[in-house]
């Protein structure tokens, strides 16, 4: 238990140190907030399992600190909680957890040399099947996950012959699993190289691009990951509104799997683009990897871009959409969104921010399970929201795919989200969410989830550092496996003070 106090501890101090010592010298300008969390949970259900079902009170005591700095040649954000717990999942214990969120960018070299950096700390499901939103109830089906990013980067100007960017990346992921269960998720260091160059204003009719991406993924536990790939296209204008180019490159990806999806070798198309104005754009490319892409833009408020693919060579191959839409209005937004990707589960985990701005930290339920394998994503999306001066509402509808490349399992998640956010009187505000997931699976390990989950809560501005709530929250799952089915109803008061 004092080790994992201990160790992301040393690095906040770590890091503060290199903070306050760079301050003079980029002449950052500081807010620092301490803040503290005192929440008390009841729950009904505190292993939320149905078979041993048991009620329990929890203590939680959060001191934590923002730090945000920023200057004209760089920006830090660091969001930091100490999370201790007293009879959660059960325990009489107490149980200590560290969440952490961190953003750095540095412009060591004015408009030449760059330095972004990232880390966090969270807690995650090790699977999605045994889901739980946070640290207090459940069973132990839970990994702490550490993730760490360093990229420096160099964008360089030929004059008015090219631009470009050449950047290297280092990252590290890795999990601590409860003690006495095995880790599902490997420790990983990666590093990426990746070059784009663009041809300058020297180049008006003929124009030029040149891109190289590599990555390779080093697991502690199974075979390392590679993705490479590359592309050269040249481009000729006919007039203001058509154009003609030809594009070349290689694929070169390295993962194990079962499946056809990946295919290396050298690619070509060759093919137009048709921009009658800036309302819309056509464009399509015949060779082994074919696409035709159609952006519109009707008028001001409204945008979409949908592309569709046919490729022989490169990651996920076959039939491809990808479509983005989005519409807006005074007090309305809408999007709508399709995409397939081929990704591992530790780029999600680099790619999420764990804290929200307020410093909150739930887990993210949207997550695959933990694993070391390569998969491919297909992921739909329609959004809505609506605000007015007192209220906020949103709704969501999702759907995601997944096709693990070694074992050929396969998760499929349907689900349906909603909130009002209602500040009724002065300084007082009202939250309902209702949430509704269904996640199954035909693969070798079949099964089929059910999942629901509404809570109210209501939130007051006590003094000007000072909010105090109360909530209540109901979640029901239903499973094709007995084990995974419960319901659980919780009641938490929470008091939350700044400095």
């Amino acid at each position: 238990m004092i080790n994992q106090v201990n160790k992301p501890m040393v690095f906040f101090i770590f890091v503060v140190c290199i903070v306050t010592y760079q301050a003079p010298v980029f002449a950052l300008n500081w807010t620092l907030n301490p803040k503290l969390n005192i929440k008390q949970t009841y729950s009904d259900n505190i292993n939320l399992s149905n078979i041993n079902k048991a009620s329990a009170l929890v203590t939680e005591i959060s001191p934590g600190i923002s730090v945000n700095g920023s200057s004209p040649i760089s920006t830090f954000d660091l969001n930091y909680n100490l999370q201790a717990l007293y009879n959660a999942q059960g325990g009489s214990e107490t149980d200590f957890h560290n969440q952490l969120q961190m953003n750095t960018k540095y412009e060591l070299i004015q408009n030449r040399l760059f330095m972004d950096s990232s880390s966090s700390i969270s807690q995650q499901n090790n699977s999605n099947r045994q889901i739980a939103g946070d640290n207090i109830a459940g069973n132990g089906n839970s990994s702490t996950i550490s993730t760490f990013m360093l990229s420096p980067y160099w964008t360089p100007h030929f004059k008015n012959f090219a631009d470009g960017e050449f950047r290297l990346t280092y990252d590290r992921v890795s999990s601590e699993q409860d003690e006495g269960r095995e880790n599902t998720l490997s420790d990983s260091n990666s590093f990426s190289q990746n070059i784009s160059l663009n041809s300058g204003q020297y180049f008006s009719l003929f124009s030029w691009s040149l891109s190289f991406n590599n990555s390779e993924q080093n697991n502690q536990d199974g075979k390392n990951i590679t993705f490479q790939d590359s592309q050269l296209e040249v481009r000729y204008a006919i007039g203001r509104k058509f154009s003609v180019f030809a594009r070349g490159g290689h694929s070169s990806n390295s993962f194990s799997t079962n499946s056809d999806s990946n295919s290396n070798g050298t690619t070509y198309t060759l093919g137009g683009q048709w921009k009658p104005s800036q309302r819309l754009r056509i464009e399509a490319g015949y060779g082994n990897n074919r696409f035709v892409t159609v952006e519109i833009s009707p008028f001001r408020r409204l945008h979409w871009i949908t592309t569709y693919s046919n490729n022989d060579i490169g990651l996920n191959t076959g039939s491809r959409w990808d479509t983005r839409l989005n519409y807006n209005t005074r007090r309305t937004n809408w999007g709508l969104s399709y995409s397939e990707d081929t990704v591992t589960t530790q780029q999600l985990l680099l790619e999420q921010q764990v804290l929200d701005n307020t410093g909150l930290f739930d887990r993210n339920t949207g997550l695959p399970t933990l694993t070391d394998e390569v998969f491919i994503t297909k992921t739909f999306d329609i959004s809505f929201s609506f605000q007015s001066g007192k209220s906020n509402i949103s709704a969501n509808a999702y759907k995601t795919f997944r096709t693990f490349e070694l074992s050929n399992n396969d998760e499929d998640v349907t689900g349906v989200s909603a909130s009002w956010n209602w500040n009724f009187i002065s300084q007082t505000s009202s939250n309902l969410q209702i949430g509704w997931q269904k996640t199954e699976s035909d693969g070798l390990d079949s099964f089929s989830d059910k999942r629901f989950n509404f809570s109210a809560s209501l939130t007051r501005n006590i003094l000007s550092r000072l909010n105090g709530s109360i909530e209540y929250r109901f979640v029901d799952q239903s499973s094709s496996d007995a084990f995974n089915q419960y319901s659980e109803n919780r009641i938490t008061a929470n008091l939350s003070l700044t400095y």
